[in-house]
């Protein structure tokens, strides 16, 4: 008996961690990344930019929502910080990536992620 429930819990708890909203699509770049957000029990509502080290710059999020509106949200905080762009839970965001800002060299972009 004790290893049926021990099967039944972790069943239910992979597919709690593998419904749709619970997984986010992240793009790195560096130590920092975007990620997309699940706002109002809605995914992909909202994209966040997040700074993950010390080195100066700053990162944006560059997004695309259903619309085809095309918009960026940025960081400039330093390590730990993330800012998040608006929230619209009928016009959701298609596609989003991150991208560091350097003064001293190009700007490179972390790959694309596209909504499911």
């Amino acid at each position: 008996m004790y290893r049926i429930a021990k099967v039944a819990v972790l069943a239910t708890a992979a597919v709690a961690f593998s419904a749709p909203g619970a997984t986010a699509a992240t793009s790195y770049i560096y130590n920092s990344f975007s990620q997309d957000l699940e706002r109002h029990g809605v995914s992909w509502a909202s994209v966040m930019a997040c700074d993950g080290d010390q080195d100066g710059n700053w990162v944006k999020a560059h997004f695309s929502r259903d619309n085809g509106f095309t918009s960026y949200t940025a960081t400039t905080g330093g390590q730990g910080t993330c800012t998040e762009s608006g929230v619209d839970t009928t016009n959701r965001v298609t596609k989003h990536r991150s991208q560091q800002i350097r003064e001293w060299a190009t700007d490179p972009y972390g790959p694309w992620q596209y909504r499911p």
